[in-house]
């Protein structure tokens, strides 16, 4: 067996799977503390590693708080790809595709206050980079919508036009429910009547 071939691949995985673990620790503590108030060293702490070690992984502090919202975004997109259920029809497929997502925000309430953070942090830099899209799988849905409007499913609306509500109902309803307190249960349980009123409207159909 040619060991200097593996020797690569065995530095690296270590290196990977530290940077994930203070990719995590940094979600948490950016989200509890703000990200002027958070020093490295406390995430350095809930890692169990060195500060000078979150330093070799991500540069700086900026670095390493855009990569945990990138890395946040990243985990939603993994949580919803992993409920995915195979031979769906189209439009149930998009209804559990929402409700997975709002199930997301349900259950890690530390993600959107580190949305909330970066967007009074760099809004005069960047968009959001949770809210940066996936080309391929924008993509992919414009192609699903374009079928299911050819096929008399859904309204003639332009593909653009679909994406753009969907995302604004899915995250308007994040936010709202956020800074409502979560009083009246998960979202992810109230789901079914807001994606049917999004979905069939309220005008009865004569």
């Amino acid at each position: 067996m040619d060991t200097e071939s593996l020797a690569p691949e065995r530095r690296e995985t270590p290196h990977a799977e530290r940077s994930l673990e203070i990719l995590d620790a940094a979600i948490v503590t950016f989200a509890a503390n703000g990200y002027n108030s958070t020093d490295v060293q406390e995430i350095a702490d809930r890692v169990g590693i060195g500060k000078g070690t979150v330093y070799r992984h991500f540069g700086n502090k900026e670095a390493l708080f855009l990569a945990a919202v990138a890395h946040a975004r990243d985990q939603m997109i993994v949580a919803v790809d992993a409920s995915k259920k195979a031979g769906l029809p189209p439009l149930q497929e998009m209804r559990a595709c929402i409700n997975d997502i709002l199930r997301f925000f349900d259950s890690r309430p530390e993600v959107v206050e580190l949305i909330i953070e970066e967007r009074s942090l760099f809004r005069n830099r960047r968009p959001s980079l949770f809210f940066e899209h996936d080309e391929k799988r924008k993509a992919e849905w414009a192609v699903r919508l374009q079928e299911l409007i050819d096929a008399g499913e859904i309204r003639p609306i332009p593909v653009a036009e679909i994406q753009d509500t969907l995302s604004r109902f899915v995250f308007g309803a994040m936010f709202f429910n956020y800074f409502e307190g979560q009083s009246k249960g998960p979202l992810s349980e109230r789901s079914a009547a807001m994606i049917d009123i999004l979905f069939n409207g309220l005008a009865v159909q004569k």
